[in-house]
């Protein structure tokens, strides 16, 4: 037996039944006993649960446990009891009144005697000491394992359920549902003030939450879904699986194996050939392979079941836990899989399940047979949108490659597919790796359009993870000739002027010709890439209806899920915070129905984000990225998104998480990432670091991408730069100039553009408010005004300020963005200069109140550190002191802090 254990440092996923046990409890003690039946499979956690309830309670009341063994019968009678008979007994120390049934058991009660009365007598005289402890404080009595209790012990846990009155005692118990079912349980169920706790398998969010604490860090998605499905959520296996890798730990397979081997000899052999099938099995297929059906696999198949091997489903059925089947294959003797794998083969020969076909053929060596299965399953997998799948088929099929075997392509034909399928999968990296395969072998000189559709491919998938695509669609465009109805070129023109945005100077023309040569020739896929960028370009949202139209009729999702991408950018950079979600938010549904989810959903998912935080709507774009980011998107998509989240985090005073979040982007190379710049530079502040701000500034000041991308993309990061400059103006030529280079592609650039100038100038707040305001973007509103009255309070009209920071704050409250929320309200407290010092003195004496440096100072002032200095000197003097310790301790003394 393997003993269940603490399976990580985090306790995950069970806060409601921790709520139950506890109202369990307070029932128990306002109400009478009461008892609580927790049920889960081993390894679920029913131990845990039981002991972080205990560590809850803390002094409240005495938690005292036993346990079942699996020996069950032949092992001590009562076991579970005597362990918590002792430890009461050890707990509350000597106790009157005669236990002479328990003395036999427990010296230190008195004298046994002759110890009469007999079982009833050994009953009464636990109840009796049960409620005497109570009588004092409450007692959680825990009988774990009932499913391995003896006789006796269940005749005694009867006895106290039917029979104690005292209040303040709670009977928890645990079992296995399955390895149970008998008259105790049902009858404990019907009592008073009972409690039916069911615990469930942790979703793949809570097997994340387990391995994080595990390995001390949070785990890649893809370790998250491995372990997630070969555990099934059971936090035990979690825990064995954890740096497990794919083998399984010798460990959890002894546990998994011991039901298995004690089957009789037939049913035995048929969870064999059960395990051989990989997962569910059709009944009639497993008729077939087994060689045998009636009534005689019927009641194999009843012994499968009842023993909790095998579930029912559908009409097959399959291992009650992926890992059962698992150990039970691994106990096949090579030979012996090999053969069952041709059985199974053979079975499934003519069969339309090409996939499991190509499976089993392959395993049982059956290489050209599994070849050509696992061409044609590849060809359904991509029809039903299951893009991994065809990516890992087609990875078989160039495996397995033979030239003899007639597939109606060749192998530069199968790297163009998985090339393409990569793509669509979001496995960006490995699709690089097969386009370039692909041309390594075909001859450009000869084959040039097979050459420019690979060229094509590498193109988008280098785009899409590292924003480089472009040299390989301009040496595309050079193999093909130059024509107004060539389709091929116009589709290229397309991804080149998509992949040179925001380029729009550069983009212009090729999309312009795509669009001419798509009206040409009617192909949708040239149209629609025309109508996009030409509608991005001119601002007009019709082209983009029209190119959504168009887009529908297309056999491939891929570019009908880019026009709410193009759609989302429109909406964004008018200010239409609302539709740019919308659009957003239904591209990403379509994604993840189309089987888009981790690659073009991943880049809708950063879109309806950004416009949640825009219209301050951050509990959703919070849920959005965490769920986002779950899906293990590509590199450059999940940067992206983790910008977003560092930004939200920072803004809602989080500085531990975007701290987190910038490092995983701080030294990213990829000019798709340009947003980066404002996380870290806001950071830094947030940090008491200015000069780090300050160089991270430079940094992107002398990016040429800054006036490259779109302005609306562009100014955020001046405005983050301005903020971090406040007091300073040290780069406030640099901000302008760069100002200057930039156009205003809409209502929200401008805005953008408005505040730039009144945090340079440090005027025209009205202006800014009065932007946002009819943008309707509420935390960008409550800075300005933050602003507008600090300048108000300096030109001394406090009527003033007090207006603009009343919205203020219930703007900053309502969002829930603390740090802006905290400078209102230290702006709009009433200070008077006291003990002969200036108001800035004063805020500074706050804070080394607080225990901040010099430099702490300065970054929550926004000032330079040698100001913050000169200011920490002059109220030294002021104040008499000494040292800044002594200034504390005089401030408060005399209520200035």
């Amino acid at each position: 037996m393997m003993a269940e254990r603490v399976v990580s440092p985090v306790f995950v996923g069970r806060d409601e039944e921790l709520s139950e046990l506890a109202a369990a409890l307070d029932t128990a003690i306002e109400q009478g006993p009461a008892l609580t039946l927790v049920a889960g499979e081993a390894g679920i956690g029913k131990s845990r649960l039981l002991a972080e309830f205990a560590r809850s309670l803390g002094p409240r009341a005495l938690v005292v446990e036993g346990a079942c063994t699996e020996l069950g019968s032949d092992s001590l009678p009562y076991a579970p009891f005597v362990t918590v008979l002792r430890r009461l007994i050890r707990v509350e120390g000597a106790l009157p009144g005669p236990y002479r049934q328990l003395a036999r058991w427990f010296p230190e009660l008195g004298d046994a005697g002759d110890a009469e009365g007999g079982r009833h007598r050994l009953f009464e005289e636990v109840l009796t000491l049960v409620e005497r402890v109570a009588a004092s404080r409450p007692v959680v009595v825990t009988i774990e394992d009932l499913h391995w209790a003896d006789a006796a012990t269940r005749e005694l846990l009867g006895f106290l359920a039917r029979n104690l009155t005292q209040p303040g005692v709670l009977l928890t118990i645990t079992h296995r549902p399955f390895e149970t079912g008998d008259k105790l349980l049902s009858e404990l169920s019907r009592r008073p003030r009972a409690t039916l706790l069911r615990l469930d398998r942790l979703d793949r969010q809570g097997v994340g939450r387990q391995l994080a604490a595990i390995l001390g860090a949070e785990p890649d998605a893809a370790t998250v879904r491995r372990v997630h499905e070969r555990s099934d959520g059971n936090p035990l296996f979690v825990e064995a699986l954890a740096r497990a890798g794919e083998r399984t730990p010798d460990s959890l397979r002894s546990l998994l194996l011991h039901g298995p081997r004690s089957l009789p000899a037939p049913a035995r052999e048929l969870l064999s050939v059960a395990s051989v099938a990989g997962g569910r099995v059709d009944h009639r297929l497993l008729e077939r392979v087994a060689g045998q059906g009636g009534a005689e696999l019927d009641a194999l198949l009843r012994e499968l079941v009842d023993r909790s091997l095998l579930v029912v489903s559908g009409d097959g059925y399959d291992f009650r836990h992926a890992l059962i089947r698992h150990v039970v294959y691994e106990d096949l003797l090579p030979g012996e899989r090999a053969r069952l794998h041709a059985r199974y083969a053979e079975a499934l020969r003519d069969s339309e399940a090409h996939a499991e076909l190509a499976a089993h053929a392959h395993a049982a060596g059956d290489r050209r047979l599994a070849l050509s299965a696992a061409y044609l399953a590849s060809g359904r997998a991509r029809r039903t949108y299951a893009y991994e799948e065809q990516v890992r088929l087609l990875g078989q099929v160039l495996d397995l490659w033979d030239a003899e075997v007639d597939l109606g392509v060749d192998r530069i034909g199968v790297l163009t597919e998985i090339a393409e399928a990569c793509m669509l999968s979001g496995d960006y990296a490995r699709g690089v790796e097969y386009a370039t395969e692909g041309l390594e072998a075909v001859d450009e000189r000869r084959e040039p359009e097979r050459a420019a559709q690979l060229l094509e491919h590498r193109g988008r998938l280098r785009h899409r993870l590292k924003a480089t695509g472009v040299s390989d669609w301009e040496h595309a465009l050079a193999l093909l000739p130059a024509g107004p109805r060539s389709v091929q070129r116009g589709r290229l023109l397309g991804v080149l002027a998509m992949g040179l945005l925001p380029d729009v100077a550069r983009a212009r023309e090729p999309f312009e010709e795509a669009l001419a040569i798509g009206r040409r020739t009617g192909d949708p896929t040239v149209t629609v890439r025309g109508l996009l960028g030409v509608g991005l370009m001119t601002r007009d949202l019709g082209m983009v209806a029209r190119a959504r139209t168009l887009a529908g009729r297309l056999d491939g999702h891929d570019l009908l899920m880019t026009v709410p991408m193009y759609e989302a950018i429109l909406h964004t950079m008018a200010g239409d915070h609302p539709s740019a979600v919308a659009a957003a938010r239904d591209g990403l549904s379509r994604a993840r129905r189309y089987g888009l989810g981790r690659s073009r959903g991943a880049e809708l998912a950063r879109h309806a984000a950004r416009g949640l935080i825009l219209a301050g709507r951050w509990d959703e774009a919070d849920a959005l990225l965490r769920d986002s980011l779950q899906e293990d998107p590509p590199p450059l998509s999940r940067q992206a998104l983790l910008v977003l989240s560092g930004q939200l985090s920072l803004l809602r005073g989080d500085v531990a998480a975007a701290a987190s979040a910038a490092s995983a982007v701080e030294h990213v190379e990829s000019d798709g990432l340009f947003s980066r710049y404002q996380l870290l530079c806001l950071l830094a502040v947030a940090q008491g670091a200015p000069g780090r701000a300050d160089l991270i500034l430079e940094r992107a000041l002398k990016d040429p991408e800054l006036t490259r991308v779109y302005s609306s993309d562009a100014r955020p990061i001046l405005v983050a730069g301005a903020l971090a400059q406040r007091g300073r103006g040290a780069r406030k030529a640099e901000l302008v100039a760069v100002d200057a280079r930039l156009g205003v592609d809409g209502r929200l650039d401008r805005a953008w553009q408005v505040m730039l100038h009144a945090l340079i100038e440090d005027d025209g707040w009205d202006e800014a408010v009065a932007a946002w305001r009819e943008l309707r973007q509420p935390y960008e509103l409550a800075l300005c005004l933050f602003h507008g009255a600090r300048a108000a309070l300096e030109a001394g009209d406090r009527q003033g300020a007090t207006t603009r920071l009343i919205e203020a704050a219930r703007l900053a409250d309502d969002l829930g963005a603390a740090p802006l929320a905290r400078e209102i309200a230290l702006l709009g407290r009433p200070r008077q200069p006291q003990e002969g010092l200036t108001e800035r003195e004063h805020d500074v004496l706050k804070l080394i109140a607080e225990g901040l440096s010099n430099r702490q100072i300065a970054a929550r002032l926004h000032i330079s550190p040698s100001t913050a200095g000169v200011h920490v000197s002059h109220i030294l003097t002021k104040l008499g002191a000494t040292t800044r310790t002594e200034a504390t301790a005089i401030a408060f003394r005399k209520g200035l802090a």
